[in-house]
């Protein structure tokens, strides 16, 4: 976790001062009386989202998500999702993901131009803004990944609908009660169940 906090303070270092998400950084990421802890699933804009590791138990994937920034879209799968609590004052959710590479080999387009993508070309942690593997939860959208089952190593990714927020219940993570956090429109982590809300991220069902 300590690691985790060192990069988090790498990126308030490489944010604009005006910036509203680099001010709430500098409060939580100053480290004086914060609260950080590790949570496995909530849901967000009408997305579920889990880490990968409880997605494991699961016959669903809750784990994909995409990103748009620096006019590129970018794809990754969760590996944690982390609360900073600063004396209640500000509590921000963060995730951390794994992200492939789309500016080298781990992006690439089928016959019928449809996206495929290759998790064993990531960026990995480095030095600038730009590697930076936290995102907010208010920036992700939600992928679906399915294997290629002729080209090994490869996978398609699918955009998931966002569901409407007053069908999902109660505030909840994990079956324990979530005090919330910014942003305030966290729903309750239970199954979506159907498929009915998956598109291919070219715009097709």
């Amino acid at each position: 976790m300590k690691k985790s906090m060192d990069i988090v303070k790498k990126k308030v270092s490489n944010t604009g001062a005006d910036d509203l998400k680099s001010k709430l950084f500098r409060v939580v990421a100053s480290g004086q009386g914060s609260i950080v802890k590790r949570i496995n699933g909530l849901i967000i804009n009408g997305y579920q989202f889990h880490t990968q590791s409880k997605d494991k138990l699961k016959k669903t994937q809750n784990f994909g998500v995409m990103v748009e920034a620096d006019d590129k879209t970018y794809f990754g799968k969760i590996n944690d999702i982390i609360e900073l609590d600063y004396y209640s004052k500000y509590k921000v959710v963060l995730f951390r993901f794994d992200r492939v590479n789309v500016n080298s080999r781990g992006l690439k387009k089928d016959k019928r131009g449809f996206t495929l993508l290759n998790f064993s070309h990531k960026i990995y942690e480095g030095g600038t803004l730009k590697d930076d593997p936290y995102i907010f939860t208010s920036e992700a959208h939600q992928v679906f990944y399915v294997e290629d089952e002729k080209d090994k190593g490869w996978e398609h990714v699918f955009r998931v609908k966002p569901r409407d927020t007053y069908r999902l219940g109660s505030l909840q993570v994990d079956d324990e009660l979530y005090p919330g956090c910014m942003p305030s429109n966290i729903q309750n982590d239970e199954e979506f169940g159907d498929t009915s809300h998956w598109t291919n991220v070219n715009g097709e069902p």
